[in-house]
């Protein structure tokens, strides 16, 4: 196949402008719409003559055309000439990823986050992009990423194909570690590998290093050794995406609202959809439109498709970063006991708090704080699509727990701070209520106000502490941390003993001496305070950054780090300050 060429009578080929292990790819013309697209020429697979080469292509076409996204190269057209398979896709004139050179960390943002977009869209309809590397990632002029190749992809829970070999499934240098190690690729995988691609855009080197032999770096990628990135403000974003353990890294959807915070971009609005129904919903009516290019939903052998996923409850949090526990909470109607003030950067991200001041020096903190999991036993009453579970007064505290679809929780505690006296159910009732009139409208409001850049809200606590760190920690189960709501709180058990490692955040006034003894870690002012985060315990408090809230005080970030169990308090503070020492040095 020369330049000149026509295929089908109406596109000329131009120019040869890549090729890969499934086709070449042509610059070429198309006659009829006057118009300049790539066209891929399928490979002689090494399985057989040319209806296996169309099933190749019939089968990208068919995830392609299930994907209609501006950061995914569109599909127009396949067909067959003179016995060659041919696929028509849109034309991008622009240079890999890989050819830009070293790119400045807010710039990789800013593409990270378009692809991340994309990427979402991808596993929406059910696909596993499977070979995200710079080479398949197109960069326009005007900064705009594109992200294509996806002869390898396969439809999530679709047939086994042609590349289903036990040979890897994605590129040395960008595969996952479970990948390397012989497990299937999954959305997860591909999260991974993106946060490779933004390493390598950053650091020049894909994280596993370089080597003359790729099986170098499949050993490297399946023995988790992934280099640190540079600190900068895409370092938190990059820790997280290229976490070993893939329960650990957030979905493409969160990598992309993360990745629009530090590039300052808009994130694209949240699509309130029941997950899988609107993508088979999308794919279907592709399908019918494109039949008559064979793009059908059967097997290529006329087998049926296999049934689509059960539908699953629509989370009314959604992405745990982003959601807003401030918009369930309504100062107004508190004010009924007293003076009434929102606070909403008391606590941790996954809270917002309401003080409420009595006339009698009685103050009272009203929580409504945002969580995922088990509900505490008791009667649930139903308040339209949420249950509600009333807990008695408890001392000084009364709580209720609102329990929503699939395993979302919202749980609105108030607590007397100050003297006097105050009707604290009375008060979680009200608070109850103006959560519920929220959450039974839709699901929970975003953030409005952007993140600083150095804040620990896009930080997984999780990816504080790398093996090594841990191996202090006697008797560690390394490989399954237990990750709390938003990742702002992670914990290690020990299998030797009863003892647990704690890492998590908080925001609090600046501390001092009070708090507890002072010592610099890092660079950091901190605090080491035995029997402070419970009994037997001793926790150490890293000031992060200051800022000024929304109420004019003065508040902190705080990086915490505990260690629970039987030991003595001096050997626990010894053992906590020693391990807080390498998770400052990851903080942003």
């Amino acid at each position: 196949m020369q330049a000149g060429h026509w295929v089908a009578g109406r596109y000329r080929l131009d120019a040869e402008i890549g090729s890969g292990g499934n086709g070449t790819v042509w610059r070429a013309t198309d006659q009829e719409l006057d118009r300049v697209v790539a066209l891929k020429h399928a490979l002689p697979s090494g399985r057989g003559p040319g209806a296996e080469r169309l099933r190749l292509l019939r089968r990208e076409a068919r995830i392609l055309a299930r994907i209609n996204h501006p950061h995914v190269v569109t599909i127009f057209d396949v067909l067959v000439d003179d016995g060659e398979c041919w696929l028509v896709m849109e034309y991008v004139d622009a240079p890999g990823l890989g050819e830009l050179g070293k790119v400045e960390p807010r710039r990789a943002a800013d593409l990270g986050a378009q692809l991340a977009d994309a990427l979402a869209a991808v596993h929406e309809a059910g696909v596993v992009h499977r070979d995200i590397k710079p080479s398949n990632v197109l960069v326009t002029a005007d900064n705009r990423a594109k992200l294509g190749d996806f002869g390898i992809s396969r439809v999530v829970h679709g047939d086994v194909t042609a590349t289903d070999t036990g040979l890897l499934a994605g590129t040395p240098g960008y595969v996952a570690p479970e990948v390397a190690s012989g497990g299937e690729p999954t959305p997860a995988s591909d999260v991974f590998s993106l946060g490779a691609t933004l390493f390598a855009a950053v650091e020049g080197v894909s994280p596993f290093g370089r080597a003359a032999n790729p099986l170098v770096l499949l050993r490297r990628a399946a023995d988790g050794e992934i280099a640190e990135p540079t600190e900068n403000e895409l370092t938190p974003a990059l820790s997280a995406l290229m976490a070993v353990a893939p329960a650990r890294r957030p979905s493409a959807a969160d990598a992309g609202r993360m990745l629009h915070r530090i590039a300052g971009t808009p994130a694209p609005a949240r699509r309130k959809s029941r997950k899988g129904l609107i993508a088979v919903a999308a794919a279907a009516i592709v399908i019918v439109a494109a039949a008559s290019v064979w793009l059908t939903t059967g097997g290529d052998d006329g087998t049926a498709a296999p049934a689509p996923p059960a539908p699953q409850p629509v989370s009314l949090i959604g992405d745990a970063r982003s959601a807003d526990p401030c918009a369930l909470t309504d100062s107004a109607a508190l004010t009924k006991y007293g003076d009434a003030h929102r606070d909403p950067d008391y606590g941790n991200f996954d809270r917002c708090d309401v003080i409420v001041a009595g006339a009698d020096d009685s103050e009272v903190d009203v929580k409504v704080q945002l969580d995922r999991g088990q509900a505490p036993a008791g009667p649930v009453q139903t308040a339209g699509r949420i249950g509600v579970l009333r807990e008695a007064a408890d001392g000084d505290e009364c709580d209720r727990t609102l329990i929503l679809p699939g395993t979302d929780l919202v749980r609105v505690s108030t607590q007397q701070n100050g003297d006097g006296q105050a009707d604290l159910c009375a008060m979680a009732e009200t608070a109850t209520g103006s959560a519920l009139a929220v959450l039974n409208r839709g699901p929970v409001p975003r953030r409005t106000t952007p993140a600083a850049a150095t804040s620990l809200i896009d930080v997984d606590a999780c990816s504080l502490l790398d093996a090594n760190a841990l191996n202090a920690f006697p008797g560690v189960d390394a490989l399954h941390p237990e990750e709390g709501f938003g990742g702002w709180k992670c914990r290690w058990n020990s299998t030797t003993s009863s003892s647990t490692l704690i890492v998590g955040f908080d925001r609090n006034r600046p501390l001092n001496a009070e708090d507890g003894r002072p010592v610099m870690i890092g660079g950091h002012h901190a605090f080491v305070e035995p029997d402070e985060y419970d009994v037997d315990t001793c926790m150490v408090e890293v000031e992060h950054r200051q800022f000024t809230s929304v109420t004019g005080s003065a508040v902190v970030e705080l990086l915490q780090v505990v260690i629970t169990g039987p030991q003595p308090r001096e050997q626990q503070c010894d053992l906590a300050t020693s391990l807080t020492a390498p998770a400052v040095a990851k903080l942003p």
